[in-house]
């Protein structure tokens, strides 16, 4: 009965190995999420947007100038001609993005929204957590390899011989 449970408790171990981990999130990554769910161009952004509440009262009225002025652009020549905005224009844009992406990102509406952005659990990031567990899978795969000796009969010698079986060779 023992060696059904043994083989079961392999089989088990074998399954957990194999079906591997994830690796830890780093800081850059998390940075990376929070940027991906920023607008490309804030000038498109509704002003009822939170991205858009989310930004110093100033910068709210020098994009709503912005936004203006580009529909002012839109009926020039040039726009008619080229089709875009002149290259001062989308220079103005350009700055106004780079303007409202730093602002938004040292937000004191987005920093008070996840005051622990790194931490995964009360007290781990999810490196910690991440380190912790290829601890706990080192040994489990230690476990397994110790089963799968015994499941093989690796773990001690035969016992088809009548006389023990003594190593006279010295070290």
């Amino acid at each position: 009965m023992s060696r059904f449970i043994q083989v079961v408790v392999g089989a088990v171990m074998t399954a957990l190995a194999v079906s591997g981990c994830n690796g830890p999130t780093r800081p850059a990554d998390l940075v990376a999420r929070k940027q991906a769910s920023l607008p490309k161009t804030w000038v498109h952004v509704s002003s009822s947007s939170g991205h858009v509440k989310a930004l110093p009262m100033g910068l709210q009225q020098r994009l709503k100038d912005l936004r203006t002025d580009l529909v002012k652009e839109q009926g020039s020549r040039y726009f008619a001609f080229y089709g875009d905005y002149p290259p001062e224009t989308k220079a103005r844009i350009d700055a106004m993005n780079r303007a409202c992406t730093e602002a938004y990102m040292v937000s004191d509406k987005v920093i008070a929204s996840d005051l622990s952005p790194a931490m995964r659990s009360l007290s781990e990031t999810e490196a910690d957590i991440w380190w912790n567990d290829q601890v706990v899978y080192d040994t489990q795969w230690r476990e397994f390899q110790d089963d799968w000796r015994v499941l093989w009969l690796m773990d001690s010698p035969s016992i088809l011989n009548r006389q023990p079986i003594i190593d006279s060779v010295g070290p």
